[in-house]
């Protein structure tokens, strides 16, 4: 776990929710200056409390749903701010009693005596792009759920499933409703089929903008991405803006333990207990990734076998089969950001052959 320095004389703790914050300001001693409810999230009113310590301050949040606007103005007040990490700062505090008061000043104290483990703050400049690209992998994870409901309908009625994608939905739907005899059934088949529809045409919006964007920004470590068996187009670009700047993790292990592919231990006497930290880290690279390495073993000439001596060495068990898959290809993809170089598939068979 990583930590936090201070290093102005003044330091703020804000209990930060939808519609007030709790202000608690300490100086480098430890001593109370500022302890007060901000109602509304009154950023004005805020700033007028805290001017008399505003050229030597440091604000700290906890990471919560609301914290953009937070850090945004900050920022534009001139304000050092500093993001918490929530699991992190829960396992730090704790306590019989728990209030928005106590909690900001707790977190004045974690800041001023440097145990404040920090989160990214992602760049202003970038979170609309990030957040379009979400909206879309949240769009297709919605218009897979229709697909499986209208596949487990037909199963139900013991109708064999026809294949289909994207291109090929009308000749599918017209199958679908001309085997629907019942009248109330074929009506909600096609309001699901509506809904499908309706997502095929944003979802393809989407994506055409986000290529269209990623193309004209980020082109070169678009390219790079689309080297590694098992990540395209759209893999590509959740990799890529989940991850931000690749400089900001120091090593490799530092990148794959964000990406969720790797644990912590629990150990007591020289004796490991067992292993913790599973939520620690960004959800979509975990998903990315383990994605990727389902596509890459079942396209890839080289990584297909490698995947099933990997099956074979873990007695059948396909997931950690995959989970050793993508934390290899994540190794791979931060020393091709790191490096500006193309995916080298003999260093992943020697990577694995090491194993």
């Amino acid at each position: 776990m990583k930590y936090y320095t201070s290093t102005t004389q003044f330091n703020c703790g804000i209990d930060l929710h939808a519609r007030q914050m709790y202000v608690c300001l300490m100086d480098r001693d430890g001593k109370k200056l500022v302890h007060t409810n901000v109602q509304n999230n009154d950023f004005d009113f805020f700033l007028k409390r805290i001017a008399p310590y505003k050229h030597d301050l440091t604000v700290v949040c906890e990471c919560m749903f609301g914290w953009y606007w937070l850090a945004d103005a900050c920022q534009a007040a001139g304000l050092t701010f500093v993001l918490a990490h929530a699991l992190y700062l829960k396992a730090i505090h704790g306590g019989k009693n728990k209030n928005d008061r106590i909690d900001s000043e707790k977190l004045a104290h974690l800041l001023r005596t440097n145990l404040i483990p920090p989160a990214y703050v992602y760049p202003a400049e970038q979170r609309p792009l990030r957040a379009l690209l979400r909206q879309r992998l949240f769009f297709v994870w919605q218009r897979a759920d229709l697909l499986a409901r209208i596949h487990s309908q037909q199963l139900a009625h013991n109708r064999p499933p026809i294949k289909q994608t994207r291109r090929t939905r009308d000749p599918w739907e017209a199958q679908l409703l001309a085997a629907e005899a019942h009248p109330l059934r074929q009506l909600a088949l096609q309001n699901e089929l509506a809904l499908v529809r309706h997502y095929d045409s944003q979802i393809t919006a989407l994506e055409a903008q986000l290529h269209r964007l990623t193309k004209k920004t980020l082109p070169r470590q678009y390219a790079l991405l689309q080297t590694v068996p098992g990540i395209g187009e759209h893999l590509g670009l959740t990799i890529l803006y989940e991850i931000g700047d690749i400089e900001r993790f120091p090593t490799v292990k530092d990148f794959v333990s964000y990406c969720r592919l790797v644990k912590g231990t629990v150990a007591s006497a020289g004796k490991i207990k067992g292993l913790r930290g599973a939520k620690l880290g960004n959800p979509y690279l975990r998903w990315a990734f383990g994605e990727a390495a389902v596509i890459a073993k079942r396209d890839h000439h080289v990584i297909g076998p490698l995947a099933q001596g990997l099956e074979a060495r873990f007695r059948g068990n396909k997931f950690k089969a995959n989970t050793v898959l993508a934390l290899k290809l994540a190794r791979a993809v931060y020393f091709m950001l790191k490096n500006q170089t193309v995916f080298d598939p003999e260093r992943l068979v020697m990577a694995l052959s090491r194993n």
